[in-house]
């Protein structure tokens, strides 16, 4: 029997919901602000962890795609000839509803021209976090940028203004049911993004030569994580779903809503699933990969969520080299239901567990000083253990270098990552091939 946490479903997402909107102010620049130096958010940031040699571009797109608008940002490799200061604001979308997180600064060049003569080069798919935007750690994709990837984020339908703007019952019951469809929709949502992608690096594509699809990874974080393993090619099952909703059973915040609202129709619910994700049979069976065979790699940090919805024999589906994070004191996406089932379960022979040792879940996060001097958000804007950009630092480098290696066959990225050369204080470590 699983261990008893209870929680009030609308609080676990509302809680999510604050702690996202607080996290959307990260600098994602740090202590490079002004500074061509290759840098890291502090000066004893590990070899991955400084910033690459590539000025950084960013662009936003929007389109439609299968009757459903696809939204969405890109960063990506740029020529910076006038050597212009590598600086931008995020638009987050909420300002009208939470006016502290109007915008986010970061560091890279609005619309910038691609860097063609280097390319193409590897393609990373970002999936955020429950109820959350495009923004929330820019800081990362900017890294990869830099040391050329492209990465496209993509914005899911369980986004952070809905979550804000729903202020009737109705309404929340509303964004509750978008947070369980995205179950299903997120995973397609990757591979409609692969799609555009495609077209981008067409021979007539605005990108051509730039995006190099051959070579693709998917990275997310807290759902986004979940979405990822997804996507790599994980199936879900939702026969625990009985046990799971049992009234001293607590496993996710995920499981905590659907059990709220589907407890005496779980067969209905599922049902309603397969109809979203074009998928015909009966429930109560293992469920088809909703993953893209285009995906070659897998990062995901501190997932939380859908994971709990898969089997040990739906994560024995899971093949593709991966890198997981673990916070070790997560109180959100609570390991033993998330990512230690990933990592233990998994039929990948290529897998890396980094743990952050007695971090909470948001530890990745990081407020402007103007939010985080308000005592109502420095609880989220930090976390009692870790400086939170030592913990940017170790998520570039570790990110980056698994990336690499698994994208770029780099023998130096993947000689970072031995045991013998993993040596961080907080940090522990497990890995099945570097």
């Amino acid at each position: 029997m699983f261990t008893i946490r209870t929680k009030p479903v609308l609080s676990v997402l509302l809680v999510a919901a604050l702690s996202l909107s607080v996290l959307l102010l990260i600098p994602a620049a740090g202590a490079q602000d002004g500074d061509s130096t290759r840098t890291g958010f502090r000066p004893d940031a590990p070899p991955y962890g400084v910033r690459g040699p590539y000025p950084v571009g960013f662009m936003t797109f929007s389109i439609e795609v299968a009757g459903r608008p696809l939204e969405g940002a890109i960063w990506y490799p740029a020529v910076n000839p006038d050597g212009a200061e590598e600086v931008i604001t995020y638009d987050i979308g909420v300002g009208d509803l939470v006016p502290p997180l109007a915008a986010m600064p970061g560091r890279a060049l609005q619309d910038a021209a691609p860097d063609t003569a280097n390319g193409p080069y590897p393609l990373v798919v970002y999936s955020h976090g429950a109820n959350g935007q495009l923004y929330f750690t820019a800081y990362l994709r900017e890294h990869l940028a830099s040391h050329g990837f492209v990465v496209i984020a993509v914005l899911h339908s369980d986004t952070l203004r809905s979550n804000l703007s729903a202020t009737t019952d109705s309404e929340q019951a509303a964004v509750m049911q978008t947070f369980i469809d995205s179950m299903v929709l997120r995973p397609l949502d990757i591979t409609r993004t692969l799609d555009y992608a495609e077209t981008l690096a067409a021979p007539d594509g605005s990108m051509a030569g730039v995006i190099d699809m051959d070579h693709v990874a998917v990275l997310g974080l807290s759902y986004g994580g979940a979405t990822a393993v997804l996507a790599g090619g994980a199936h879900l099952d939702f026969r625990s779903l009985p046990e799971l909703c049992a009234p001293d059973v607590y496993a996710s915040g995920l499981t905590s809503t659907i059990c709220g609202m589907y407890g005496a129709d779980l067969p209905g619910l599922e049902a309603h699933l397969m109809e979203l994700a074009g998928l015909d049979g009966e429930p109560g069976q293992l469920w088809p990969s909703l993953g893209d065979p285009r995906i070659d790699a897998i990062v995901s940090l501190m997932p939380g969520g859908s994971t709990v919805h898969v089997s040990e024999e739906g994560y024995a589906n899971l093949t593709l080299p991966m890198l997981l994070f673990r916070a070790g004191n997560d109180e959100m996406a609570i390991p033993e239901y998330n990512v230690n089932r990933v990592w233990q379960y998994s039929g990948s022979p290529s897998k890396t567990l980094v743990t952050l040792e007695n971090a909470g879940h948001m530890v990745g996060g990081q407020c402007s000083p103007t939010v985080a001097a308000m005592p109502v958000f420095f609880p989220s804007c930090s976390d009692p253990v870790w400086d939170v950009d030592r913990v940017h630092d170790l998520i570039d480098h570790f990110v980056t270098a698994f990336l690499l290696a698994e994208l770029n066959g780099d023998e130096d990225a993947a000689a970072a990552l031995a045991p013998d050369t993993v040596q961080f204080p907080g940090i522990s470590y497990e890995t099945t091939e570097f």
